[in-house]
């Protein structure tokens, strides 16, 4: 059952960065569903508001599975980022975006 995720702009920029990690790390499994939730992902806003960062928040529909591979992926960022200077901002925007699919979807972060 979706759900319905609402997000700033630069919310789903930084998902769509997540996603790309994701693409470059498992491209070679064709994994669809990566490709299919970072198209939905910049379906709300136009072309201009994506080249500007600024648009009105707007909701995403996501399925337990779509917050399942967000979480993987930031899992895995957190991993590839634990010896760069600016790790404690990557865990910290990853323990926020992880709350927040925990709310739509309980239990979604248990490994």
């Amino acid at each position: 059952m979706a759900r319905i995720l609402t997000l700033p702009i630069d919310g789903a920029a930084a998902l769509r960065q997540i996603l790309g990690i994701l693409m470059d790390h498992d491209f070679a499994s064709g994994n669809n569903r990566v490709q299919e939730l970072d198209a939905r992902l910049q379906i709300p806003w136009s072309e201009q508001e994506w080249v500007v960062l600024k648009g009105k928040d707007q909701g995403i529909p996501l399925s337990r599975q779509d917050a399942k591979l967000l979480v993987s992926g930031l899992y895995f960022t957190e991993m590839m980022s634990v010896h760069l200077p600016f790790f404690d901002q990557v865990a910290a925007v990853s323990s926020w975006i992880i709350s927040e699919l925990e709310e739509l979807f309980p239990g979604v972060s248990n490994k």
